[in-house]
């Protein structure tokens, strides 16, 4: 077995998302999962080594990015704007590189929806053309919600007020 990717000089005893921990580290980031906010998904690697006293923590932060970034398989920045798995955690982060859509006409299932401040963000799970109106269709966005406690469904024109961007 290798040793631990934090404490070089301990052997590790398991590997955790990836990370070769020893004893500590492992139940350090046990007990920093256990932290993390209730609506946060995926939890087990929704944190990070801090150093010194804090050790292992949960990251700061909604988790509605990193929500996304597991569901689209997006791995992108640099260590401290990724979990422990490498799926980015900030949405400017995880939307870098992406073209915007720029009619809502051309949204589809799996764009990405990113509120006017860049501060949350979704995933476009469903899009019902309206026949009176094609440049409006109904959109159904899923998201890590920290205002609704869970990963939820809303729709477009209701929750999020029509306002916002897409992006693929």
């Amino acid at each position: 077995m290798a040793n631990c990717s934090i404490h070089p000089s301990l052997k590790s005893v398991a590997k955790v998302n990836g990370v070769d921990c020893c004893e500590k580290c492992k139940k350090d980031i046990e007990a920093a999962v256990k932290q993390v906010d209730k609506h946060v998904e995926p939890k087990a690697c929704f944190v990070w080594y801090e150093g010194g006293k804090n050790g292992w923590q949960p990251i700061a932060g909604t988790g509605c990015a990193h929500w996304v970034a597991h569901q689209r398989n997006i791995k992108k920045g640099g260590a401290s704007e990724q979990c422990m798995l490498g799926y980015p955690f900030r949405v400017k982060t995880m939307i870098g590189g992406m073209s915007e859509v720029k009619k809502l006409a051309d949204v589809k299932v799996n764009d990405v929806y990113v509120t006017p401040s860049k501060d949350h963000t979704g995933l476009v799970v469903k899009v019902v053309p309206d026949p009176k109106a094609a440049d409006t269709p109904k959109i159904t966005i899923r998201h890590d919600s920290s205002a609704q406690g869970k990963v939820g469904e809303n729709e477009f024109a209701t929750h999020f007020k029509g306002k916002g961007s897409f992006f693929r």
